[in-house]
């Protein structure tokens, strides 16, 4: 692995050791807390990721994690709905004043 941003999911997260693995098609990723966003808060399975990677002995970490949007058609597909939604409840208050 080169240093260059790579993109993967959160496979697994145990948050009483602070650390986990990233799913990405070069294959799983190690990455510690500390390396990830404290700000917004803790991973969550299948959340999208951009990271660098160093080596760590014989095996690679993942460092600088940053979400990434999903961009998969679930994910737009939801925001459509979450948006309808909205629409819907904005028309249908203004239709009862």
């Amino acid at each position: 692995m080169k240093s260059e941003l790579y993109q993967g999911k959160i496979k697994q997260y145990n948050s009483e050791k602070g650390y986990g693995f990233i799913a990405s098609a070069e294959g799983e990723v190690f990455f510690h807390i500390s390396d990830f966003p404290a700000a917004e808060g803790e991973p969550k399975r299948n959340e999208r990721v951009q990271f660098n990677v160093v080596e760590n002995g014989d095996r690679y970490k993942a460092i600088n994690i940053e979400r990434a949007e999903d961009k998969s058609t679930r994910a737009k597909k939801s925001k459509i709905v979450a948006n309808n939604t909205s629409i819907t409840s904005a028309l249908l208050s203004n239709l009862r004043k």
